[in-house]
């Protein structure tokens, strides 16, 4: 049978194009989604909250503690008492100081909040525009977070200064201290505003890793193929 008639006998079945093979479609929201999801609600709720509490502590905060603070504690020495109370002003002036910057840390807080619930919400129910959303979040909160970072550690070392010199005060007019006790308490004192300092980078590190990955993951051609194939079943298949 010469080569013209075996390619086109009837009795053989036609031969499917050769393509490359794909791999199968993403099928279900996968395990990496889900946490970045959940992490990222978690994170914009906290927000919220923090917020709403911010807001009330700028309000009515320093007007408490003034209250609170004129009145005469039992037991406290009048100069110590004093001291405490010049310390708190003190600290209610840095926050005087930066009060712009904070009022902006709040209202942009808010959005980023926002932005990161809808879009963990919507990217739960691998709705495309919540993956767009989400992506638009990530970035945002990156750069919010960044910029709150440098603000909170930098009103953290003043405050933490202030809270240095009221120990020293206390310490010296208290008595029955040792004599090497001043030193001590610096000592603690430099551990404690390194410890807060270290632990004020090292949250701000882990929610910017998680924003760099949710960046980085989101734009995988899986994950889009993902988006894509949910936003289209229903438009498929009305029934679903």
């Amino acid at each position: 049978m010469s080569a013209d008639s075996q390619a086109f006998d009837p009795y053989r079945s036609p031969s499917m194009p050769e393509v490359p093979y794909a791999g199968p479609p993403p099928a279900g929201r996968s395990g990496w989604l889900t946490t970045l999801c959940v992490l990222c609600i978690v994170l914009g709720a906290l927000g919220l909250v923090n917020s709403a509490f911010g807001t009330l502590g700028m309000i009515v905060g320093k007007k408490i503690q003034q209250t609170m603070a004129a009145q005469p504690q039992p037991g406290m020495p009048a100069d110590l008492q004093e001291a405490q109370q010049k310390m708190q002003e003190e600290m209610y002036a840095i926050q005087d100081k930066y009060w712009t910057p904070l009022v902006l840390a709040i209202v942009f807080r808010v959005v980023v909040g926002a932005l990161l619930v809808l879009g963990g919400v919507r990217s739960l129910g691998l709705h495309e525009s919540g993956r767009k959303l989400l992506i638009l979040a990530c970035a945002v909160a990156l750069v919010f977070d960044t910029l709150q970072t440098i603000l909170q550690s930098i009103m953290t070392m003043e405050n933490m200064t202030i809270v240095n010199s009221y120990l020293e005060v206390m310490t010296g007019k208290t008595s029955g201290v040792p004599a090497n006790m001043e030193a001590i308490v610096q000592v603690i004192s430099s551990i404690l505003r390194f410890f807060a300092i270290a632990l004020i980078y090292v949250i701000a590190l882990a929610k910017i890793a998680l924003y760099v990955f949710g960046l980085v993951y989101l734009r995988k051609p899986l994950v889009i193929a993902l988006f894509r194939n949910s936003s289209a079943l229903p438009a498929l298949n009305p029934v679903l």
